[in-house]
């Protein structure tokens, strides 16, 4: 009975993806887009920090990247 349950979980994923290819597409762009604007607000908060742009250029800078 369990494995009954097990396999048609499985079938119910592979119906869903089959279904709706965006939906997994749309989930790793996203993941990629947070990923990268992570990286540009670190590296522009290490320049900041570092001296190597002043106030004014860190508020402009993030407020593009947000």
């Amino acid at each position: 009975m369990m494995m009954f349950f097990g396999f048609l979980l499985i079938i119910l994923i592979i119906w869903y993806i089959m279904k709706n290819p965006d939906a997994v597409k749309n989930l790793t762009e996203t993941q990629s887009k947070n990923s990268a604007k992570e990286d540009a607000l670190r590296i522009l908060n290490e320049k900041f920090v570092n001296g190597e742009i002043t106030e004014e250029e860190y508020l402009r800078k993030k407020k593009l990247i947000e």
